[in-house]
């Protein structure tokens, strides 16, 4: 069983696969560390980057240096797209080769935010869209990774609206309460399945 997790930034989709991860003993693999790896020098992605944006975008260790590169794709839609095209090939070939190692697995996870613009969707048994309110997701984004209001309403205007994953997941799982509150949906969930 491979289940996809996905929504907007800020909605708590790690405290969901955390409790998958625990309480189910989930195989859980993450999009943005699966990017991070394809990314370390010598890696394809890395080769791509470098060749597409300069060793200006390299440490003096020669690793790409994430902050600079972040900054340069925020501020130009171009270049953003430019890497994207880089990584989320990379990511979904990984993504299917661990789907198919750990293919003896009861149930394997894969979170992106991105699942349906990457084509990992079609990896996927069955997609759990985490939601949580605008306010919520944005306090928590400053809260927890030191967003500017400005920045985290950036990130999530550019991300799916909730229409669109009404329509294309298979559940929708709220996380605007506890956790307590979140194990128990999670539960029904799989209880279906």
């Amino acid at each position: 069983m491979v289940l996809g997790i996905t929504g907007g930034v800020g909605c708590g989709k790690s405290t969901v696969l955390k409790l998958l991860e625990t309480e189910y003993g989930a195989r859980v693999m993450l999009a943005d560390d699966i990017g991070h790896e394809m990314m370390e020098q010598g890696k394809p992605a890395w080769l791509e980057i470098r060749k597409q944006f300069g060793d200006g975008i390299l440490t003096p260790e020669g690793e790409v240096d994430r902050d600079r590169l972040a900054s340069l794709i925020y501020q130009d839609e171009e270049k953003r797209q430019q890497l994207n095209g880089i990584i989320h090939p990379c990511v979904r070939k990984e993504m299917e080769r661990r789907i198919e190692e750990w293919r003896e697995e009861p149930l394997v996870v894969l979170e992106t935010a991105l699942l349906f613009e990457t084509g990992c969707d079609i990896l996927c048994d069955e997609i759990w869209w985490v939601d949580a309110g605008r306010e919520l997701r944005i306090r928590r984004l400053m809260d927890s990774r030191g967003y500017t209001r400005q920045k985290a309403e950036a990130i999530m205007n550019r991300q799916m609206s909730e229409d669109d994953w009404r329509v294309k997941c298979h559940h929708r799982i709220d996380n605007n309460e506890e956790v307590k509150k979140l194990s128990v949906q999670i539960k029904e969930l799989l209880g279906r399945l």
